[in-house]
């Protein structure tokens, strides 16, 4: 068995730990667990302009940070609606980093999952706070979507999750 022992460790720190490039800083979530008592949707899609469907923030503790974002849900086309066309995006506050056109498309009373993974690169300084939207619409317009789906039997998991990395 060896022992180190040193006197001083330099280099880039944050207040509580030695920064090592790679490694995740912090974690924060927004989760609305799936539950099996009464629930809404998160969003109710019926026009094509752009709705929030979740957010999350995080303030920086280490300066030019990557921000991963994964993003998590389940959406439902409706019963006697017809097809479903949903496009999303995410924004960093009020930039757009990611975008899918057809990030959900669904013939009537279907149900899938939509997610995004994202690695953003933000280079904002350390204390900054960076708010992450997920935003979904419905291309149609004339029919409802419902995202982050609940109903009066229970409702889905939907999460928006940030690590902050070290560079």
């Amino acid at each position: 068995m060896s022992t180190l022992s040193v006197d001083n460790i330099t280099g880039q720190t944050t207040a509580a730990n030695v920064k090592i490039p790679g490694h995740v800083i912090q974690v924060v979530a927004f989760r609305r667990p799936g539950l099996l008592s009464s629930q809404s949707s998160l969003a109710e899609l019926t026009t094509t302009s752009f709705s929030d469907v979740m957010s999350k923030a995080i303030v920086t503790k280490s300066a030019n940070s990557k921000i991963y974002v994964a993003i998590n849900c389940v959406g439902y086309s409706g019963s006697g609606q017809g097809d479903a066309r949903i496009s999303t995006k995410v924004l960093r506050d009020s930039t757009q980093i990611d975008a899918d056109k057809y990030g959900v498309y669904l013939a009537q009373n279907e149900m899938s999952n939509i997610s995004a993974h994202i690695l953003d690169e933000p280079e904002a300084a350390a204390g900054t706070t960076l708010t992450y939207k997920f935003q979904a619409a419905n291309q149609i317009g004339s029919n409802t979507f419902k995202i982050g789906y609940g109903d009066g039997s229970g409702g889905s998991s939907a999460s928006i999750t940030l690590m902050e990395i070290a560079q």
